[in-house]
């Protein structure tokens, strides 16, 4: 099996799946059992699912790609990194706000999520010169629960819970609106819970700037200084950590999105994997399938992948090694690794020519579809971490692992 989880790959065994191949037609894929259908490649693109306490805004979010022609310099510690005590909504101004998920489990879910209309959560300007950001963060991943305005240019941010639980921060992605080019602006997120993080090591936030991705093509990039991960100084029993960062905006009244790691969202999934089944040469050695449908409803998807097999001992031979991506939603990098994999193992390369005779491939690129949609970074709308969840007999509470392992017992 080979999981991906942040940008590490670890390999540990490809196991056969079945010797018992009698009722297979050849030459052709060795086919997965028992799976749902998929509809037709035109219809493939499915909107996603979500809890219908959710409130989501109809526009649509995409992000060019695109990679940076240097490294990105990690950002270099001067010793004089501010740690801002928190202020509070007590002596500042909200200016952001949505509504926790109400209750304590997943109940049910619809595409849009909550019926009837999208409030703003957001303040209203009061004219061309209020300099207040604008924020949101109800699309697809999103995460940002709360924004408060404590100095000028100054805000503290509370992000969201993982749903139906009271921890698991450290994934963000919001939108940024109404912003001006020569100010030196300060984010401080004020309730992570890791008391180690790799913006001690010189990480930096991610900023994309839809203005200079629609002029100059540049996509998501590294951009932060002062930049500092510290202890709380607040008076919870459970100790939350904060990360503070200053940043100028490359435009004035811009569009710009701040990101933990570089978003890959389930529809970015379905869009690429619309254009795998759109390809002739693909459907030769890859297949489509639903693994089976997560807990609100969202296709979990499976692909075969191996070389059309000659006669039945050759497909007999063939071991099958078992891949997945995104068991943790806050993982984006997994979802990349996975992307470059599945280009790798898909192309006319001599050595995925070789791995396709030799294995069977069954790849799920995204275990954990709710948890994406919704902006986790950890769990299921099961509440738990389905990492920790394989043993589990539970089918309903955990579908997608649930059906995994059947898989891979096949």
């Amino acid at each position: 099996v080979v999981s991906t989880r942040d940008a590490d790959c670890t390999v540990i065994t490809a196991h056969s799946f079945s010797t018992s191949i009698n009722n297979l037609g050849f030459p052709c894929l060795r086919e997965p059992r028992g799976l749902f259908t998929l509809p037709t490649s035109g219809s493939l693109l499915q909107a996603p699912q979500w809890p219908i306490e959710c409130e989501v805004i109809k526009e649509q979010i995409q992000h060019i790609e695109w990679v940076p022609p240097n490294l990105e310099p990690f950002y270099q510690f001067t010793g004089n990194e501010k740690a801002p005590e928190i202020v509070g909504e007590e002596k500042g101004t909200v200016v952001y706000h949505i509504n926790p998920a109400k209750g304590t489990c997943f109940t049910c879910a619809r595409v849009g999520g909550t019926r009837g209309r999208v409030r703003s959560p957001a303040v209203t300007l009061e004219g061309p010169e209020d300099t207040t950001l604008l924020f949101e963060s109800r699309f697809e991943s999103g995460n940002l629960q709360k924004a408060v305005r404590v100095g000028p240019y100054d805000y503290e941010l509370t992000l969201q819970t993982d749903l139906y639980t009271s921890k698991h921060t450290q994934w963000f992605y919001f939108r940024v609106r109404n912003m001006r080019k020569d100010i030196l602006y300060r984010f401080t997120i004020v309730n992570l819970m890791k008391p180690k993080s790799l913006y001690s090591m010189g990480m930096k936030p991610l900023l994309y700037s839809e203005r200079d991705a629609q002029t100059d093509g540049i996509g998501w990039r590294r951009e932060g200084a002062d930049i500092c991960y510290y202890r709380c100084s607040s008076k919870e029993k459970q100790a939350t950590y904060c990360l503070t960062w200053t940043v100028h905006f490359p435009h004035d009244r811009d569009t710009c999105y701040f990101a933990h790691s570089y978003p890959y969202t389930y529809s970015d999934l379905q869009r690429y994997l619309l254009a795998m089944t759109n390809d002739t040469v693909y459907s030769q050695y890859c297949k489509l399938r639903a693994l089976c449908q997560s807990l609100a409803g969202n296709t979990v998807y499976l692909l075969t992948i191996t070389s059309p097999s000659k006669n039945r001992d050759e497909a007999a031979a063939k071991k099958a090694v078992v891949l997945s991506a995104r068991v943790h939603p806050g993982e984006t990098s997994g979802s990349w690794v996975m992307r470059g994999f599945l280009d790798f193992i898909l192309s006319n390369a001599p050595d995925a020519q070789l791995l396709r005779e030799l294995f069977i491939f069954k790849v799920v690129p995204m275990l954990n579809p709710d948890g994406v949609i919704v902006g986790n970074y950890r769990c299921s709308l099961a509440g738990r971490d389905l990492n920790r969840n394989y043993m589990t007999i539970l089918k309903e509470s955990f579908p997608c692992i649930w059906h995994t392992r059947a898989m891979i017992k096949r």
